[in-house]
């Protein structure tokens, strides 16, 4: 599941920051390696967030560092949404 996830996150990233795929691994890091700014993670964040159709908080979405914590957080949001909800 994180392979898939992994792969898609790098397509969004390549559409949004002009770096070469091979750079695009779990331990680079948004900004010193793969030289999004601000902006940029901004955008893979909220192209993330709508490929996978997911929320992250605000908070949250300012932590990512590394393109594998973005995997990691996508990975357990997706695990809490297909978590049936049970009635009380």
């Amino acid at each position: 599941m994180e392979q898939e996830i992994l792969h898609k996150a790098r397509d969004i990233i390549l559409d949004i920051v002009d770096i070469e795929r091979e750079k695009i691994v779990p331990e680079a890091s948004l900004r010193d390696d793969l030289q999004a700014d601000s902006l940029a993670s901004v955008e893979i964040v909220m192209a993330l967030e709508d490929q996978f159709k997911i929320q992250f908080d605000e908070e949250q979405a300012r932590s990512f560092v590394t393109v594998g914590e973005l995997v990691a957080a996508i990975e357990a949001m997706r695990c809490i949404n297909a978590t049936p909800k049970t009635s009380v």
